[in-house]
């Protein structure tokens, strides 16, 4: 009966929706039902700004415009929107990573423990270093896992060891906190260079305690380079024109970036060889930042501004100043902060982590994508 043959061009035609609802709709199509978040301000949901009344009083992030493009008010995140972590949950079809400290959440769909400012090494470790750490709270690596530990048990209630067989870790980025103390605390890069193997091998142990917890699928990021960033490019800025690359930023501290994520990814080829039985997909900030200054309007970024803070004070040529930080009364934004790139001097903004998280999920930016492994 040729009536009951559907043609063949109306059946592709049904395969490439099928395939494009896949690329482009996360939801429900994913073999992730949960996101378990570690990190510093690049994923912070709101843990620091929870953290704060007593202990941090006055935390300019708790304040316009922070939070303004996509929330419409300051939600904790350091940016005027969302984070990669929140478009990759999008994505997953999950809901937006609840803070560790937001008591009352529901962890069921995952739990950020990220916390903004966190180091990879302890708070009094880097203090015995004489190095100022901002904030001075117990927040690295070290701590967060800690926290995970606690928590484990209500995460995984009668699940036993399969409790983490369907969850996303994310681990990172770690490290640029640590570096950027060094630096704000008058050190030189070659000061800061002997610590590199052991920033890198706090992380490496942090990943191998997630698999030793029964992780299955673990995200680690490399750190952006710290030396085109406003506030590093201010508090570094040097009369000789030789110390800067084609892009203006700091040649020396973007090496020290460069190594710390050579050796992180020494790091993971070597844990991916010893847990063969568990994913860990490497992820890039570094590449993507370098992307965005080459090519601005490529990403729809305004190429006058990729050095110039968004909501910052001063002027050209950074539009940074330590004693005018965003969020505080006299700082504003820029009209257009969805084609800048800076968002307040350290972090970027929400368009260029959307793109960030672009690359995370479907490539070039992430070894394997996160969406080939989703499905």
């Amino acid at each position: 009966q040729p009536s009951m043959r559907t043609p063949h061009g109306a059946l592709l035609l049904l395969f490439i929706l099928a395939c494009l609802r896949g690329a482009y709709s996360g939801g429900g199509r994913s073999r992730f039902t949960s996101i378990i978040s570690f990190g510093d301000s690049y994923a912070d949901t709101g843990n620091l700004v929870m953290w704060a009344d007593p202990v941090l009083p006055g935390l300019p992030l708790k304040n316009l415009p922070y939070g303004e493009t996509f929330f419409g008010h300051p939600t904790g995140r350091a940016t005027d929107g969302r984070l990669v972590l929140d478009f990759i949950a999008e994505a997953l079809g999950l809901p937006s990573v609840p803070p560790y400290l937001a008591k009352g959440s529901n962890f069921s769909a995952g739990v950020n423990f990220a916390v903004v400012g966190a180091p990879a090494l302890n708070l009094t470790y880097l203090q015995g270093l004489n190095l100022t750490v901002n904030p001075p709270i117990n927040s690295s690596l070290h701590d967060q896992l800690a926290w995970f530990q606690k928590l484990k048990p209500s995460l995984c209630k009668g699940q036993g060891t399969d409790c983490f067989e369907s969850s996303l870790f994310v681990m990172g980025e770690f490290g640029g906190n640590d570096y950027i103390s060094f630096l704000l605390s008058n050190r030189t890069v070659e000061q800061a260079r002997p610590y590199v193997p052991q920033i890198v091998d706090s992380i490496s142990r942090g990943v191998e305690r997630l698999v030793q917890h029964g992780a299955k699928y673990i995200v680690v990021a490399d750190i952006f380079p710290i030396g085109c960033l406003p506030g590093a490019l201010t508090k570094l800025a040097n009369p000789n024109k030789v110390e800067y690359d084609r892009h203006g930023c700091l040649k020396r501290v973007n090496r020290l970036a460069r190594y710390h994520n050579s050796l992180l990814r020494q790091q993971i080829m070597m844990l991916r060889y010893k847990y063969p039985h568990t994913k860990i997909i490497v992820v890039e900030y570094y590449k993507p930042f370098l992307a965005f200054l080459d090519m601005p309007e490529h990403f729809g970024l305004n190429s006058s501004t990729t050095l110039l803070t968004c909501c910052g004070a001063g002027g050209p040529p950074y539009n940074y100043d330590f004693n005018a930080g965003c969020g505080l009364p006299s700082v504003t934004a820029c009209a257009n902060p969805y084609q800048a790139l800076q968002w307040d001097g350290f972090h970027l903004t929400e368009s260029a982590y959307r793109t960030v998280a672009n690359g995370w999920l479907h490539g070039p930016y992430a070894d394997p994508p996160i969406m080939h492994v989703a499905r």
